[in-house]
């Protein structure tokens, strides 16, 4: 009766040992259903932080950079005393614009003392980085040692208008772009735009996409992720 059942308990052991062929497949099939799945939520994530970083960067850079050339450029011609040109018109170009103030710092904090109390500071775009997305508003002011102050990175374009007014009653008659013989007393605002890209391709396949910006279309595709910031500042400062 023992023989009987220490054999019948030795069969059983026999048979549970190990999965079968099918089972083992069945069950490597279900594992990389789960690993896939989870696999896919984790690079959805990913590339759903990476877009919304990218237009958060993008968002913050064009905010700074309007508020940064509002606050430059209101302080054309500023004096309290003497008059002082607005602008350096010669120094300036199609995205450059050249400010004049009396004032006793420039943009990058150095004195202004060598140069009469007066500074000038250059806002131009800098597009000799290796990468064009790292192109940058820059300032430079005119104390000793000035060097570019960036602004802004991932600018793609920096354009100006500017407001002239022919009868001197302050109010623009129309926006023209740079011209060389612009008269700085006769322009009483600025109209600019900045085109800010994301930094990075945040994209998952290219995009053909058309940007105004003020006088100017700029066509890309690409997987980045850009745009344009507006504003228009009055002149405070002419007499």
């Amino acid at each position: 009766m023992s023989a009987n059942i220490s054999m019948q308990g030795r069969a059983a052991k026999r048979n549970q040992q190990g999965l079968s062929l099918v089972e083992l497949m069945i069950s490597l099939v279900l594992g990389l259903i789960v690993v896939s799945g989870l696999f896919n939520m984790y690079l959805g994530s990913t590339r759903s932080s990476q877009f919304s970083n990218g237009l958060q960067q993008m968002q913050e850079n064009g905010r700074y950079g309007v508020s940064t050339l509002q606050r430059g450029f209101r302080l054309a011609g500023y004096s309290a005393g003497e008059l002082v040109e607005p602008f350096d018109i010669a120094a300036s170009n199609d995205n450059t614009v050249v400010v004049r103030m009396r004032l006793g710092y420039d943009c990058n904090g150095g004195s202004t003392a060598a140069t009469g109390g007066i500074a000038v500071n250059t806002y131009t775009l800098d597009t000799s980085p290796a990468d064009d997305l790292k192109s940058q508003l820059v300032c430079t002011g005119n104390s000793a040692g000035a060097a570019p102050m960036p602004l802004v990175v991932g600018v793609d374009e920096f354009r100006v208008l500017y407001g002239i007014s022919t009868d001197d009653d302050g109010i623009p008659e129309r926006y023209i772009p740079y011209e060389a013989g612009i008269n700085p007393r006769q322009v009483v605002s600025l109209r600019f735009a900045l085109l800010v890209n994301s930094g990075s391709p945040i994209r998952t396949r290219d995009v053909k996409s058309k940007y105004t910006v003020l006088d100017k279309e700029i066509s890309v595709t690409d997987r980045v992720a850009r745009s344009v910031f507006t504003s228009t500042v009055k002149l405070r400062n002419r007499r």
